[in-house]
C-alpha cells in the first residue's frame, strides 16, 4: 500500500536547545511513527474496525489527522482556505476506493502544515486562522499524534491478527 514511503523505525530527536526546532522535530517524529502504523496492512485491514460497533479504523485515524493538520496547522496558522474534508465522517469513513487518496491527502496536508509552520515568525506568533500561537499549535498536534498513534497501534495489531512490531 505504501511502497514509496520510508516505514523504518525512527529515532527520537535530540535536544538542540532551540525550542521551536525541538517542537517541530518531535512533531516530525510523531508523524513518522503514526505513518508506521500503516505498515504491513492491506487496504481492507486499514479499514477494519477493531472493536465493533466502535467505528474506528487505522484509515479513520489517518483521515482524522488530515483534519487536524488542516485545522490546527495549515489553515490554523496561515488563515488560507479552511477545509473540512470529511465532515463528521473522518473516524468512521473511507472505503477501499478512497484508501490511497486519503493517505496521499494526509501527506499533502502535512506539507501544507510545514509550510505554515515555516512561515510563522516565532513560537509566540498567532495563527491567522484560529488565533492561537505556533507554540500552542505544535503542542496540540503532538498531543493528537501521540493519542491517536496509540489507538492506531492497537487497531493495527487487531487487523493483522498478531502483535507484529
Amino acid at each position: 500500500m505504501l511502497t514509496d514511503v520510508d516505514l523504518s523505525r525512527g529515532s527520537e530527536p535530540d535536544d538542540s536547545g532551540d525550542e521551536r526546532a525541538d517542537l517541530h522535530a518531535w512533531l516530525a517524529y510523531q508523524r513518522h511513527e503514526f505513518l508506521r502504523k500503516l505498515r504491513d496492512l492491506s487496504a481492507e485491514q486499514a479499514l477494519q474496525w477493531s472493536v465493533p460497533p466502535v467505528e474506528l479504523s487505522v484509515l479513520g485515524l489517518v483521515r482524522h489527522m488530515r483534519q487536524m493538520e488542516a485545522g490546527y496547522l495549515a489553515w490554523g496558522l496561515s488563515g488560507e482556505g479552511a477545509r473540512d474534508f470529511y465532515g463528521d465522517d473522518d473516524f468512521a469513513g473511507g472505503s477501499l476506493d478512497s484508501v490511497g487518496d486519503d493517505i496521499r491527502g494526509w501527506l499533502t496536508e502535512i506539507k501544507r502544515a510545514d509550510a505554515a509552520i515555516a512561515a510563522s515568525p516565532s513560537l509566540d506568533a498567532r495563527g491567522l486562522g484560529h488565533g492561537r500561537t505556533l507554540r500552542w499549535s505544535l503542542l496540540k498536534m503532538l498531543h493528537e499524534y501521540t493519542l491517536h498513534a496509540g489507538q492506531a497501534h492497537m487497531i493495527r495489531f487487531a487487523a493483522l491478527g498478531e502483535m507484529r512490531r
